[in-house]
C-alpha cells in the first residue's frame, strides 16, 4: 500500500522532471528569439509566421515579451533592403507607443504598396553605376590610344626629317655651271677654262 510519504516523492520526482523540460524548452526558444533574423527574399507574413512559431510557445510557458520588446526585435531582424523603412519607424513620433500588431500590418503594407519599387529602383542605379563606370574607361582608353597615334606620328615624322637631312649632307655637291657633280660653280674647271681661253682675244684686240 502506498503511504504518503512515497506519494509525495512521486509527485516532487514528476514535478522536478516536468520543471526541467519547461526550462529546457524555454532555454531552446529563448536562444532561437535571440538569433532570430529575416531571411533572404522572404516575405514578411513568412518571417512573422516564423516569429509567431517562437513567441507563442514562449508565451504559453510563462516567457512573455511586452509589446517595445517584440517591436524592436523585429526591427532588428530586417534584412538590409528594409533599412529605409526601419529608419523611417525609428524616427516616427508614434514609435515609442507602436505596438507588435501594428508593426505587422505597417510593415505588410509597406511591402505590397511600397518596397518592389524601391528595390527596383535601387537596382537600376547599381546597374547604371557600372555602366558609365566602364564608359568613362572606354573614353580614357581611347584618349590614350590617341596620344599614342599622335606619339607615333611625330616619331614617324621626326625620322623622316632627319633621313632627308641625311641624305642633304651625304650628296655630293652639284655645279649650277656645267651640271656635273661632285663640285660647285666657282670651282668649275669648265668655266675656268672657258675664260682663260677669252682673256688672250680680249687682249690681241686692244693691241691691234
Amino acid at each position: 500500500m502506498t503511504t504518503a510519504k512515497q506519494m509525495w516523492e512521486k509527485l516532487e520526482v514528476t514535478y522536478e522532471g516536468t520543471a526541467q523540460v519547461r526550462e529546457a524548452k524555454i532555454d531552446h526558444l529563448t536562444h532561437k528569439y535571440e538569433l532570430f533574423s529575416m531571411k533572404e527574399n522572404e516575405k514578411i507574413e513568412e518571417m512573422f509566421e516564423r516569429f509567431s512559431n517562437i513567441i507563442n510557445p514562449l508565451n504559453l510557458l510563462g516567457k512573455t515579451y511586452t509589446d517595445r520588446e517584440l517591436v524592436r526585435k523585429v526591427l532588428r531582424s530586417l534584412s538590409p533592403k528594409w533599412r529605409s523603412k526601419v529608419d523611417a519607424i525609428e524616427e516616427g513620433r508614434d514609435f515609442q507607443t507602436t505596438t507588435y500588431d501594428a508593426l505587422r500590418g505597417n510593415l505588410i503594407t509597406y511591402e505590397t504598396t511600397q518596397l518592389s519599387k524601391v528595390v527596383e529602383e535601387r537596382n537600376k542605379r547599381s546597374i547604371a553605376l557600372p555602366a558609365r563606370t566602364s564608359t568613362h574607361n572606354n573614353v580614357d582608353d581611347e584618349d590614350d590610344d590617341s596620344d599614342d597615334t599622335d606619339l607615333g606620328l611625330f616619331v614617324r615624322k621626326f625620322k623622316k626629317m632627319m633621313l632627308k637631312k641625311g641624305t642633304k649632307k651625304n650628296t655630293p655637291p652639284k655645279c649650277y655651271g656645267c651640271g656635273e657633280i661632285g663640285h660647285i660653280k666657282p670651282m668649275c674647271p669648265k668655266l675656268k677654262n672657258e675664260k682663260d681661253k677669252k682673256a688672250p682675244k680680249k687682249q690681241r684686240a686692244y693691241i691691234s
